[in-house]
């Protein structure tokens, strides 16, 4: 059982190497006076959203061990890493849910970890998640590496070779930095936004202001003016019932309106702003400004984003799992893991019938391969190449031209044979 069968739920260290003790006291607070941290920034929706297309899509990839031979290439389904990353990565997990946490964390944290458990072989056969706020890396006097994570309150060292990491931009290659923590004053501001977009509805969607009262009040005549109309007049309960005024009281309205401070327009630039942060197209936020920023429309935007935005993680998953999940001897064997893109770059069917009609005249794909891309059973009929027969091999004679060549000579000849004989 791995050491993170015991940390498998929520839980937090004061000794995070992203500051957790700081932040939970307050130490992420913006300019804009809101705190922002890894947990309070999924509560923007675009950060939510942002985090979840790519960990979604990233986790719904199908995983394939392969094993390299001399005619090229073919599926492994009886090793235990094949099960682990198509079946079961642990008792708790779906393959889905272990990717989907430790990529989520890569993009909340910076660093996503999930550490292997062997078995009496060696070889690994579960992946559990480490929680991104009570792990880090550690490289010891000798070279060597090690994680430690924290679990009640005890700091574990695990191998390097037995924890997979993926991580973000970083400075010294080992940590990654927190996106949410480099831009947390956006994200402040977003938050802000939002915190005051509900104050003003809560308060009749109006902006603040004073009650102005002739005269002097007594002592605690503030407090309680204060006391009632917030009681009996404030809130949104309140927000269609008349307003009374006592002795001549008038409300002065003094923050400016959310018309006047470009609410709406802050709101969707925060969108963009974290669109921008995390790579992902405007399109797949579900806001549709500028949906043809990148490209000539909606599907070169889902390429770009294959291609700049997932790819990249999806290159170091694919280098940090055939290192760490394979033996030495394993990979002198030519056992590798490889992700499965094509069901992402498919386009629509008028696109794909034409890239099976090119792959199959120059003798790429077979009809059967083809039909395994589109999820039809095989037919035993179709496991052969087909090419034009009017091909042929760079440099050799073309078999056309000598037949052309044939049939004008045979012409010639029968001209010849019915043209008059001269009579001397």
């Amino acid at each position: 059982m791995a050491i993170l069968a015991g940390l498998f739920g929520p839980s937090h260290s004061l000794s995070s190497h992203d500051n957790w003790l700081h932040r939970a006291l307050g130490g992420g607070k913006t300019h804009s006076g809101a705190s922002v941290s890894e947990h309070t920034a999924l509560n923007i929706s675009g950060v939510y959203r942002a985090v979840s297309v790519i960990s979604d899509t990233i986790a719904q990839l199908p995983i394939h061990v392969w094993r390299r031979t001399d005619d090229g290439r073919q599926v492994v389904t009886d090793h235990p890493v094949a099960t682990a990353l198509r079946m079961r990565p642990n008792p708790h997990m779906t393959p889905f849910s272990q990717q989907q946490v430790c990529q989520s964390h890569g993009l909340l944290w910076g660093n996503g970890y999930a550490e292997i458990a062997r078995n009496g072989r060696g070889q690994a056969a579960e992946l559990w998640p480490l929680m991104a706020d009570c792990t880090r890396p550690e490289r010891r006097d000798d070279g060597s590496l090690v994680y430690r994570t924290v679990v009640d309150g005890e700091s574990i060292p695990i191998p390097g070779r037995n924890v997979v990491h993926i991580r973000n931009l970083g400075h010294c290659g080992y940590i990654g930095h927190s996106p949410i923590w480099l831009h947390r004053q956006g994200l402040g501001l977003a938050l802000a936004a939002e915190e005051f977009g509900g104050k003003f509805f809560g308060n009749d969607a109006k902006s603040g202001g004073f009650i102005e009262v002739p005269g002097t009040l007594p002592e605690g005549g503030a407090k309680n003016i204060q006391n009632s109309l917030s009681d009996s007049q404030g809130g949104l309960k309140n927000a269609h019932r008349v307003k009374i005024l006592e002795a001549g009281m008038k409300f002065v309205q003094t923050t400016i309106p959310p018309d006047d401070a470009q609410f709406l327009s802050t709101r969707e630039f925060q969108i963009a702003e974290i669109a921008r942060m995390y790579g992902v197209p405007l399109v797949l936020m579900q806001s549709h400004e500028k949906t043809t920023s990148w490209g000539s429309g909606i599907e070169h935007l889902l390429i770009g984003f294959v291609t700049w935005t997932l790819t990249p993680w999806i290159v170091q998953w694919e280098q940090e799992l055939n290192w760490k999940l394979f033996t030495e001897e394993e990979r002198r064997e030519g056992l590798f893991v490889k992700f499965a893109l094509q069901a992402l770059l498919r386009g629509d069917m008028a696109s794909r019938a034409g890239f099976y009609k090119t792959l199959r005249e120059i003798s790429a794909l077979t009809p059967n391969e083809i039909r395994e891309l589109e999820d039809l059973d095989p037919d035993p009929r179709l496991d052969v190449f087909h090419s034009p027969a009017n091909w042929q091999e760079v440099g050799q004679p073309d078999p056309a031209a000598a037949d052309r060549e044939s049939t004008q000579q045979l012409r010639r000849a029968m001209a010849s044979a019915l043209r008059p004989t001269d009579v001397g």
